[in-house]
């Protein structure tokens, strides 16, 4: 009876043992939203975030290699290549066809559209490392957004720093992808000439390149 009752106990142990791994071996929803040449965007629990090549993200996600078709990552011991049909780490989901946006570069390889803000027609170019929509004080006077009433915010620009005002956009639309309350910094004076498109709008976004076409999909 002893026996049966330390083997008993011994199970109990093992079974506390094994269930804290199985636990804690369930890492955080890992999943890819946009793919570049040398760079992906992730999302991780609700948190976006860009990495390039080689850098590391939050609780360790690392990404190994990206193209504008996979992105090859590593989290927790394990590997997998993630695409935007197969987009989760350690599962798959499938995304139902979407709106989408395809941009041809001009000859200098940037990314420019006509947009609209809250209704009214804005030019813009795709700028991935701005952090958000980024307008000029001119601009905004002929938007008759609210500049005043915006947070001050410090934005460093190519000619150093300068203070922004934050404003949230009504609506946004590109193309058939249209965005409700979508954040947006505006500059002192004339510039940026051509408004940057950032990514509080692109982070809502599945971003892709196919060859020179850059690919702007709804989720």
């Amino acid at each position: 009876m002893k026996a049966l009752i330390r083997w008993s106990r011994g199970m109990v142990g093992f079974l506390f043992l094994f269930l804290l791994l199985l636990t804690g071996s369930v890492g955080a929803d890992v999943r890819v939203h946009g793919l570049f040449n040398g760079k992906a965007l992730f999302s991780m629990d609700g948190e976006r975030f860009l990495l390039r090549d080689g850098e590391s993200g939050p609780e360790g996600l690392r990404l190994l290699r990206a193209t504008s078709q996979s992105a090859l990552v590593e989290y927790q011991g394990q590997r997998q290549e993630l695409t935007l049909e197969r987009g989760r780490f350690g599962g798959v989901y499938q995304t139902r066809a979407q709106p989408e946006l395809r941009i041809l570069p001009d000859h200098q390889g940037g990314y420019f559209l006509r947009g609209l803000i809250n209704g009214q027609s804005v030019p813009f170019v795709v700028d991935t490392g701005a952090t958000m929509i980024t307008l000029s004080e001119e601009e905004a006077g002929r938007l008759r957004l609210p500049v005043s009433a915006g947070a001050e915010v410090p934005v460093e620009t190519a000619s150093g720093r300068v203070v922004g005002r934050r404003v949230v956009l009504d609506e946004v639309q590109i193309g058939g992808l249209r965005e409700q309350r979508v954040e947006a910094v505006v500059l002192p004076g004339d510039r940026p000439s051509v408004s940057l498109l950032g990514m509080s709008l692109l982070s809502r976004l599945n971003i892709r390149n196919e060859g020179p076409v850059l690919i702007l999909q709804a989720r």
